[in-house]
């Protein structure tokens, strides 16, 4: 009894197993809206990836001036300060 009950058993497994892999319905190419959605999420990626570099690029041009306005803020301290020295 206990062996007949096993093999029922892994018989009824190997059928469910098997049923599900044809189901579910795998094919080897992808569909229409499938490739519709790849190719929208490559051109959101390659549009993210310009903004990022757009704002990067944006971000060294601000760094740029502000060391350039920190460098004429010096200058302008240490001409005020001889200034208040020749007074």
């Amino acid at each position: 009894m206990t062996r007949g009950l096993r093999i029922f058993i892994l018989i009824l497994f190997s059928l469910t197993l098997l049923s599900c892999f044809f189901v579910t319905g795998c094919t080897r190419y992808a569909n229409e809206e499938q490739l519709t959605t790849l190719d929208e999420t490559e051109a959101a990626a390659e549009s993210a990836e310009k903004k990022v570099s757009d704002l990067e690029a944006q971000r060294d041009d601000l760094k740029a001036k502000l060391a350039e306005k920190k460098e004429e803020l010096r200058k302008v301290q240490e001409e005020k300060e001889k200034v208040r020295s020749r007074l």
